[in-house]
């Protein structure tokens, strides 16, 4: 195993510096598909980078010897991309080896050995740029090459300044026509040949920056440019498919298919910490990909009530919708155990796959179908409503689809589910059937689609407390008295909705001070009041100094709220400043304070 010779290395032959080669036949960042690095020809396994091999075996070393790597060399093919750079970075100073195919011989170790044997005082930059120049000399006249020698120490800051170009240059949607020709341009390195072409999956770093220079003028651009040469310690190429390499590759695949096919594999390695998924995935302007859904949780701290949730991961920037109300009523269910509640074209109640029970709903698996299932009944929903059903689907990703519908909501689901998964959510107001759509093209049929378990709620009491807010946290001072129960989901710029949160309920055992919406308002505002629905209270609304300006009686009281038009009981516009509440009845009394501003 590479960390048992790794420790036994450093172990048994301490020295100032290390130097390791790694040896085998690469292909880049990730096992899935078919790119890793080194085959056990005894047990045919390999090692994953983005699956952490590479990185686990290097930790391990440092833990158990306390030392790193000065000169990491791959004698290999394909490996010198800032993936794997980012998995080494911890561990090793410099990152040396082919950008493009190693021929078979590999490096000339007879020449750069040679050279360290009679300068045994070198440092790892100088010998990583013999390597370089040896192995580009090697190969002259005979195969075209690209070797390069990275220096580890400036990753952080490059995927900084990274960052702040995505950032820069991602901000509106769709891109520009410039940046989106620009890739067809770039130094791409082949992954099967010597014969670059614009399908190939990986791209020359400091082509793609000079490129961005050329067409984007930012500063931004120019200090990642100043900062990656920088890092380059080394580079050399022989032929002119690689006139235009600098010594480092990274991924860009030219279509968003692609893209989507392998974007679960690279988003564990080190690199995904910086923006670089998110700047291909709008680069391609094609997302739909949902984030992924959030827990919410709920605390009361005497009269505030703090809300915190997880981040939902996306691919693109996100923005939260937060949910306030009572219990969810459940409106509709139905266990796909036979279809009396459902008309069915093309699905039938199928025994083979079902989530729960016996049977579950399935959309059938043919050419050129455009089946669908509906509900007999409408099903009300008068102000907002969650849909909860479980799915277990496999398409043609982007083409078969299966399609939720209420009203005008549509859900579109392609691709493949892994198995079972639960859908969360938020439908609008409507009395509309419930649809569910099976389409396919004429060929490349795959599994079809199973559902089971439709449950759909109404949200009559709840409301939007935010909607398109950036935060994941948010504290409620004053809530209303009773059980409340609070929920998020996040969207997308590309209108990919995650799945609703749990509920998290909390139960407020006091009743709410009077408060204006909005507060401070400027003309008029509606006072929001909170009350035993036993009493029927009247509002008196007075000045800082006591004098009474206004005052309601319950029967102008509309669900728990009065508006206000801001002038007093004389018809007279009430000034600017500070103004108290009053809502009295019975044994009950309350006090709130509202402002009005000019």
């Amino acid at each position: 195993m590479l960390n048992d010779f790794l420790v036994w290395g450093i172990s048994s032959y301490p020295a100032k510096r290390y130097f390791v080669v790694l040896w085998d036949h690469g292909s880049g960042w990730t096992l899935q598909p078919r790119r890793t690095f080194g085959s056990d020809w005894s047990s045919g396994n390999q090692m994953s980078i983005a699956g952490g091999d590479l990185n686990r075996a290097l930790s391990y070393m440092n833990a158990a010897t306390g030392e790193n790597i000065d000169l990491l060399i791959f004698d290999a093919c394909l490996m010198q991309q800032i993936e794997v750079a980012a998995e080494v970075a911890d561990y090793a100073k410099i990152l040396a080896g082919f950008q493009t195919l190693c021929p078979a011989p590999g490096l000339n170790y007879r020449r750069f050995i040679g050279e360290l044997n009679s300068q045994p005082g070198m440092n790892e930059n100088e010998l990583a740029s013999i390597m370089v120049e040896t192995s580009v000399e090697e190969y002259k006249d005979l195969l075209p090459v690209s070797v390069g020698a990275f220096d580890l120490h400036y990753l952080t800051d490059l995927m900084d300044k990274l960052n702040s170009v995505v950032d820069i240059v991602s901000i509106n949607i769709p891109p520009s026509a410039p940046v989106i020709d620009l890739r067809s341009s770039i130094q791409t390195i082949p992954s099967a040949s010597n014969d670059p072409s614009t399908d190939d999956d990986f791209v020359d770093l400091g082509d793609l920056i000079t490129g961005w220079q050329n067409t984007l003028l930012y500063p931004e651009i120019d200090d990642l440019a100043e900062l990656y040469h920088k890092a380059i310690v080394s580079h050399g190429y022989w032929g002119d498919v690689y006139s235009r390499t600098s010594g480092m590759t990274i991924w860009y695949p030219l279509n968003y298919h692609r893209f989507k096919s392998l974007i679960d594999y690279y988003q564990p390695l080190k690199w995904s910490a910086c923006l670089w998924s998110r700047f291909l995935n709008w680069w391609y302007n094609s997302d739909d990909i949902r984030p992924l859904p959030v827990n919410i949780n709920a605390i009361k701290h005497g009269k505030r009530i703090d809300l915190n949730w997880t981040r939902a991961f996306d691919l693109a920037p996100v923005k939260y919708y937060l949910l306030e109300g009572l219990s969810p009523q459940l409106i509709f269910n139905d266990s796909c155990e036979n279809d009396e509640q459902l008309y069915l074209q093309g699905f039938d109640i199928n025994v083979n796959n079902p989530y729960s029970g016996v049977y579950s709903l399935f959309s059938g698996n043919a050419s050129d179908l455009d089946n669908i299932a509906w509900t007999k009944e409408p099903i009300k929903i008068n102000k907002t409503g969650l849909l909860v059903m479980q799915l277990h689907y496999n398409t043609e990703d982007l083409i078969d689809s299966l399609i939720v519908e209420y009203g005008s909501f549509k859900d579109i689901f392609y691709g493949n589910s892994s198995g079972w998964k639960e859908r969360r959510v938020v439908l609008p107001a409507g009395n509309s059937r419930l649809r569910i759509r099976y389409r396919t093209n004429p060929v490349n049929n795959r599994g079809g689609a199973y559902i089971d378990d439709i449950f759909v709620y109404d949200l009559d009491e709840c409301r939007f407390l935010r909607t398109e807010f950036g935060d994941t946290n948010l504290m409620i001072y004053n809530p209303l008295y009773g059980d409340r129960n609070y929920a998020v989901y996040a969207i997308d710029p590309y209108s990919n909705i995650s799945n609703l949160s749990n509920f998290s309920e909390i139960m407020v055992d006091e009743y709410a001070d009077p408060f204006s919406i909005p507060n401070p308002f400027t003309t008029a505002c509606v006072i929001i009041l909170d009350y035993p629905d036993r009493i029927n209270p009247t509002v008196e609304i007075f000045s800082v100094d006591g004098r009474r300006i206004r005052k309601y009686g319950s029967e102008v009281i509309d669900e728990k709220r009065v508006y206000w038009d801001g002038n007093d009981e004389g018809g007279n516009i009430c000034g600017a400043g500070l103004y108290y509440v009053l809502v009295i009845g019975d044994d009950f009394k309350k006090i709130g304070k509202i402002a009005r501003q000019r």
